[in-house]
């Protein structure tokens, strides 16, 4: 790929001193005519604002000897052999000065030489922000609720279920956080939306919902209080419990999965209460197999009181079908803990794979819902603890509202 770079811009280079080949240097302060894409085909198509990480051709006069190149008075690095008297290539930084970073931009392009300087008005625009995740997609009134994404700059609103409205709320300098408090949502469910200057972004899957039909179960049966009842509980595996001063922040029953002393490479999922088992329930109709695996999500809540750091949680769909989640194993120090609060976890259904050698969760992807939907909208779902090259002294989390969401 530098070597394809490296041929593009020698072959322009040569182009473009072909067509300078009558310059006899700089004769006077620098002038900036235009801005365009360093592509040979676009050359013509002049330009006043870009992103930033775009690779530019500025073209003007006198430019030979420029000494700096700022972007709202950042400083940018620019290679002299690419730098004649009517052009220079370069690349904006990626970390340029931009609205998002400084309300005050003087929107401009400053080329610096000793015989002066010359100045284009020009803006960095800035991507249009993205969300990756909700603290808490269930989250109770009055929570704290945090949005991760990028570009999460110049925030004019946060919409929610109910065409709520958020403006008061707190965004990190990088724009990569946003936190909020949650207002008492009552019985609206849908997706959260971040309204900003340069666009809006839409979260993979609607706040609220732990009683709607695409819940596989939130652990409330017929008459239990708190929502609307989406048992289909199996009656066996991990404690199905309602105490709040254990997992505070829930509507009511969750699953509890408290164990220890397991040793390495221990499958015997079915003991000790190391397991979450569901009744076969229909959610779907058999249109849902005709769609991709990718647009769909398993989502679910989820809170531990012990980091969880060896715990292999298998998550299967019918006989055929799972993944083996180890939320710790990419993180610092190979431990997950969300520190006694409940979090919402996302896993693309596209994820989940065929056995392979033995092994649950390692052969080959779901490619069609199909793959993890019986005829008749059927969903068959449990998850399991296991072990693998490291002992489980110790496991304590709670799950919830175990759902599947169209993400795309």
């Amino acid at each position: 790929m530098k070597q394809n770079i490296r041929l593009l811009l020698a072959g322009l280079m040569i182009v473009l001193l072909a067509a300078c080949t009558k310059d006899d240097g700089p004769s006077g302060p620098p002038v900036i005519h235009r801005v365009s894409l360093l592509d040979s085909s676009k050359m013509d198509s002049a330009f006043v604002r870009a992103l930033p990480g775009a690779l530019i051709l500025i073209t003007g006069e006198n430019l030979q000897g420029a000494t700096h190149v700022l972007f709202n008075n950042f400083d940018s690095y620019f290679n002299q052999a690419y730098n004649t008297n009517t052009h220079i290539i370069i690349n904006i930084p990626e970390n340029a000065t931009t609205e998002a970073t400084d309300r005050n931009v003087p929107n401009e392009l400053r080329i610096k030489t000793d015989r002066g300087d010359a100045v284009f008005k020009f803006t960095l625009d800035i991507p249009p922000p993205a969300i990756t995740q909700i603290s808490n997609e269930n989250a109770l009134p009055g929570d704290s609720v945090l949005i991760f994404g990028s570009s999460l700059w110049l925030i004019n609103k946060i919409t929610l279920p109910g065409n709520r409205e958020i403006t008061q709320f707190s965004a990190n300098p990088e724009g990569t956080r946003v936190g909020f408090k949650l207002p008492d949502l009552g019985t609206d469910t849908g997706r959260l939306s971040v309204v900003a200057k340069y666009g809006t972004a839409v979260s993979n899957g609607p706040l609220n919902d732990h009683q709607s039909g695409d819940v596989i179960s939130n652990f409330t049966n017929d008459g239990e209080a708190g929502e609307l009842p989406r048992l289909n509980w199996a009656w066996w595996g991990a404690d199905r419990i309602n105490d709040a001063t254990k997992f505070p922040g829930t509507r009511g029953f969750y699953l509890n999965c408290v164990f220890g002393g397991v040793g390495v490479n221990n499958g015997a999922w079915w003991e000790g209460g190391r397991s979450g088992n569901f009744n076969e329930t229909v959610l779907f109709t058999d249109a849902i197999r005709t769609r991709q695996a990718s647009d769909y999500a398993l989502k679910f809540e989820v809170n531990t009181k012990e980091p969880w750091t060896t715990a292999v949680c298998v998550l299967r769909f019918g006989e055929n079908f799972a993944v083996r989640w180890k939320p710790w194993s990419s993180l610092p120090g190979n431990s997950f803990h969300t520190e006694n609060t409940w979090t919402t976890v996302t896993v693309q259904l596209s994820a989940f794979k065929t056995v392979a050698d033995g092994v649950e969760g390692t052969g080959a992807s779901a490619a069609s819902m199909a793959d993890l939907v019986a005829a008749g909208g059927k969903v068959a779902f449990t998850f399991r603890m296991v072990s693998e090259d490291k002992p489980i002294e110790v496991f304590n989390a709670a799950f919830d509202n175990f759902r599947i969401v169209k993400i795309k």
